[in-house]
């Protein structure tokens, strides 16, 4: 077991995504859990009941990661169950899909509050622990649309862009104590919540699907499993990374995902082979 008598804390672990997936799959490798969310409680008890059936320990705080309380909960709730935190997972984020003057100063400042907030009120909380017993792991769920982006999506780019520095900057400064710190960029994920909304427009769905060369979604199961190698041991040399798993979204110039010859090459390809002309690139 990869992650045996580890002690996790994963904050926004409901709702069957990310964060649940990823609370799992660390009790599937021996980990213990001290799971996170802010409201439903019904799906953080789902994820519970889920983690003790595969055999895992778990213990539940409510709380919005934006406040330092919740952190206080989940990192005393860390040591009275399990005596230690090894590492941290943070999952949680909230945004509004608006132009960028368009935002109320509320909107604006929740939506940083928690998506970039709550991993460094996480890290402040969890890592002076880590340095007392020689070091840790953290992983930051960060996004594609920190270097690219979508319509509206200014300040959830903003957000998660300061999230990849943040990254950075723990790598660096905490190395030396034994602590590693990256992140990962899903591309578009589709758990429980997401196959309703998909459902209701399979045009959308279809057009989306086939901006990835891969032809599919992620599910939260694989970036669960991107988690379980950065937070193990296996990526004892890998610190300040921001590791894209995307499908291959974002390998692709503009051009090959709008220009109609360009998809051509090789979306048709996959269906009915081509002829090619014959393009002398030697200059």
């Amino acid at each position: 077991m990869r992650l045996k008598d580890k002690v996790a804390i994963v904050a926004g672990a409901a709702w069957g995504g990310i964060g649940a997936a990823t609370a799992l799959r660390f009790a599937q490798e021996g980990a213990h859990l001290v799971i996170n969310t802010r409201s439903r409680a019904e799906k953080l008890d789902e994820t519970a009941a889920n983690i003790r059936a595969a055999g895992g320990r778990v213990a539940t705080v409510m709380g919005d990661v934006a406040n330092a309380a919740a952190w206080e909960a989940m990192t005393a709730a860390a040591l009275t169950e399990f005596g230690k935190i090894d590492i941290l997972v943070h999952n949680a984020a909230q945004s509004f899909l608006k132009r960028a003057v368009e935002f109320t100063q509320e909107e604006w400042d929740r939506g940083l509050a928690v998506t970039l907030g709550g991993p460094w009120l996480g890290a402040k909380h969890c890592i002076p622990h880590m340095q007392q017993q020689g070091g840790g792991s953290i992983v930051f769920i960060s996004t594609v649309n920190a270097t690219i982006t979508n319509p509206l999506f200014g300040l959830y780019g903003a957000a998660k862009g300061g999230l990849n520095a943040l990254t950075r900057s723990i790598a660096l400064d905490y190395g030396r104590d034994g602590i590693r710190c990256n992140a990962i960029a899903p591309g578009q994920i589709v758990g429980e919540r997401e196959r309703e909304r998909i459902a209701r427009d399979p045009l959308e769905d279809a057009l989306s699907r086939d901006c990835y060369p891969l032809g599919r979604y992620g599910t939260p199961e694989e970036i669960a499993n991107v988690a379980l190698f950065l937070a193990s041991d296996e990526a004892s040399f890998v610190t300040g990374i921001v590791l894209t798993a995307d499908g291959g979204l974002t390998l692709q110039s503009p051009e090959a995902l709008v220009r109609p010859s360009f998809r051509k090459r090789w979306r048709d390809d996959i269906l009915v082979p081509q002829p090619r002309d014959e393009v002398d690139l030697q200059y």
